[in-house]
């Protein structure tokens, strides 16, 4: 119950947002201007190549492939062919979590700042970053995976610290580079933060999650 009402107003905040700057002008939307001349002028040669090689992280063919081992590693039934489903299943939720992020993209058709500005490569629409959106799905799901399945405290903290850290920082070099409006980023965030809650909420009703591994002689 309470991962639908979340999802609906992280929902509700995206279409806001998407609203809120469709109609700005192209190439200007005012409340990104400020933040992005911000990040233009304090562009340095150092931190465009951090911003570039942070990007890296945020491409598909590195972010799925990582759902996968995590779903494999993170598997708790022993039966033949489990973990293999478990990592199937994981990476078919991240797939759609990305298919649907850019179908938002193709629908909403914002354009990107202005071509001079950018210090990486690009392509297709701005709203939301491509790049963040399979970061930060991914960084969720591998999280959520891993981190249940962690019997320390302190475990959990550093996975999704680390899970954070990816999303953020390929959203903070897709605006650094200047080939996003900082909205753009934005967007990825209430969206995945949406999704995760809905496909959270669908496990639960047809998936119950598995109980994490017990201490030898534990009861349930």
């Amino acid at each position: 119950m309470r991962s639908g009402i979340g999802a609906g107003c992280l929902a509700a905040g995206l279409v806001a947002l998407v609203l809120w700057t469709h109609d700005e002008a192209p190439g200007a939307p005012t409340f990104d201007s400020g933040l992005h001349q911000w990040a233009l002028y304090h562009q340095t040669p150092a931190t465009i190549g951090l911003a570039r090689g942070l990007s890296w992280f945020g491409q598909t063919n590195f972010a799925l492939p990582l759902v996968i081992l995590a779903g494999v590693a993170a598997a708790v039934e022993t039966r033949r062919f489990a973990r293999v489903r478990a990592g199937g299943l994981l990476v078919g939720v991240g797939s759609v979590g990305v298919a649907t992020g850019l179908g938002i993209n193709r629908a909403t058709v914002r354009i990107r700042p202005p071509l001079a500005h950018w210090g990486g490569a690009a392509r297709g629409f701005g709203f939301p970053s491509g790049h963040t959106t399979a970061a930060t799905v991914a960084a969720g799901l591998i999280g959520r995976t891993v981190s249940r399945h962690l019997r320390s405290v302190r475990g959990p903290v550093v996975v999704w610290v680390a899970a954070a850290a990816w999303a953020g920082g390929v959203g903070w070099s897709r605006v650094r580079l200047g080939v996003h409006w900082p909205t753009d980023v934005l967007g990825v965030w209430l969206f995945a933060g949406s999704f995760h809650l809905v496909a959270r909420a669908v496990q639960l009703v047809w998936w119950p999650a598995d109980a994490p591994p017990q201490p030898p002689g534990a009861t349930r």
